[in-house]
């Protein structure tokens, strides 16, 4: 009987300390409300903010808990639960980032790329691999002339999942190569580039070769977010399309993960068991049209 009390008793404690905040994210410049804005709690859970900026959030642990809000472009914000327990709405400003972006054309001479150049895995790959819902992947593309480029298209292999019940949206990033830690670094261009793909087996080509974004000699990132842009679904929604995954010709493992902004995580794949995969590590096929100066 005491052990059924006790157990009432933290079933209690633990219901009237769970709430569920609703916030609104904006501009702090414009008082603009800021779309899709990543929502994270330090526990892992995490969410998005809808078209208008509005995000709703269960809270079970406000003592110690905190919630991370970040967006592209603007600094990130990180709340203490604390002091949001008896706050029914709340809205959260994002400040703009203010940073130098490595430009393509450093002089006043016209610069004439002519020389282009497919970069990225060569060998065909069938390996799909669902990504989930506010997690980005990343996989590095090293640059083999040396010489500063700058993009044309990005390109991304996808395949169809047969279960998805919903089709997520793609946000492209392009990242520098932290050359310390071999993962991404600074962004190379501060804006989001959503897409809508479509749930078969295709290569989705981006082209950005009007943004000016350069080309570094020791290579980029280039990251792909799966987004929601339904708002709310039910819990364990299946979304599509999946990435498809080859065992690039040098083995080295090049793929990092971020779940909703929260750091970056080593996330390729090694294959030791599977009776139809050959033995290795597998990547992504993410890859770059690059056009180079005329030599």
């Amino acid at each position: 009987m005491k052990k059924i009390s006790l157990l009432l008793l933290l079933v209690s404690i633990n219901l009237l300390n769970s709430q569920t905040i609703n916030g609104i994210v904006k501009d702090s410049v414009t008082g603009e409300n800021i779309a899709f804005a990543n929502i994270v709690l330090k526990n892992g859970k995490g969410t998005y903010s809808d078209e208008f900026g509005v995000f709703q959030l269960e809270i079970k642990n406000f003592t110690t808990d905190t919630l991370k809000i970040s967006n592209l472009g603007y600094e990130s914000k990180i709340l203490a639960l604390i002091n949001l327990k008896n706050a029914t709405k709340f809205e959260v400003e994002l400040k703009p980032k203010v940073e130098n972006l490595e430009e393509v054309l450093i002089s006043s001479k016209k610069i004439k790329y002519t020389d282009k150049e497919l970069l990225g895995d060569k060998k065909e790959g069938n390996i799909g691999v669902t990504s989930l819902i506010g997690y980005e992947t990343a996989i590095f593309i090293d640059n083999p002339k040396e010489i500063n480029g700058k993009l044309k298209r990005i390109y991304i292999d996808l395949k169809k999942r047969k279960n998805a019940e919903y089709i997520a949206t793609l946000n492209i990033k392009i990242y520098e190569l932290d050359s310390i830690n071999n993962k991404p670094g600074k962004l190379l261009y501060n804006e989001n580039l959503y897409v809508k793909p479509k749930n078969k087996k295709y290569r989705l080509w981006l082209d950005v070769k009007d943004f000016n974004i350069a080309f570094p000699k020791n290579g980029v990132f280039i990251g792909v977010e799966m987004v929601n842009t339904f708002g709310k679904v039910k819990k364990y929604a299946k979304f599509g399309p999946m990435f498809r995954y080859t065992i690039n010709k040098d083995r080295n493992a090049r793929t990092w993960s971020n779940y909703h902004n929260s750091g970056w995580k080593g996330s390729s794949i090694e294959h030791t068991k599977f009776k139809r995969v050959k033995t290795g590590i597998s990547n992504p096929m993410i890859g770059i049209e690059v056009l180079y100066p005329k030599q």
